[in-house]
């Protein structure tokens, strides 16, 4: 589970009020190692946008066999790639894999580039998969405008 405490000011600046709000992030657990996520994203016209990334790495920040990721249902109006390249994990500070935040660790990025001149909805989805047999299901909506 992921907890960010969020300061807010809202109001006009002679009356703005300071409010506090706790966002969590907790992934639904499936008994039988597959579960579906729901992202949505938004991107600027034609502009490469970074979908989803995934990575496995060991405490030495080596990688670790058998994570996956590919595109199961490609976009209608634009094109998604998955590249293999080193990437910065986010590990919190209490996982010994922290360690290696301050480098590139192997990796997988999923990216979307809608159709030049398109706007709208689109929708694609991604297949992740780790070495222990989790298979995350991701559902991406995209809003171009």
């Amino acid at each position: 589970v992921l907890a960010a405490l969020i300061t807010l000011t809202v109001g006009c600046a002679a009356t703005a009020q300071e409010r506090r709000y706790e966002v969590v992030v907790k992934p639904m657990s499936s008994e039988s190692g597959f579960e579906k996520v729901k992202v949505s994203k938004a991107a600027l016209g034609s502009t490469q946008i970074m979908l989803w990334r995934n990575a496995a790495i060991n405490p030495d920040c080596t990688a670790v066999d058998g994570v996956t990721l590919s595109i199961l249902r490609p976009p209608e109006h634009g094109k998604a790639t998955v590249s293999d390249e080193p990437l910065y994990a986010a590990y919190p500070p209490a996982n010994p894999r922290s360690a290696c935040n301050n480098r590139k660790v192997p990796g997988h990025q999923a990216f979307y580039q809608a159709d030049a001149g398109f706007t709208g909805h689109d929708t694609l989805v991604l297949q992740g998969s780790s070495p222990e047999g989790r298979v995350r299901q991701i559902t991406v909506d995209i809003l171009v405008r």
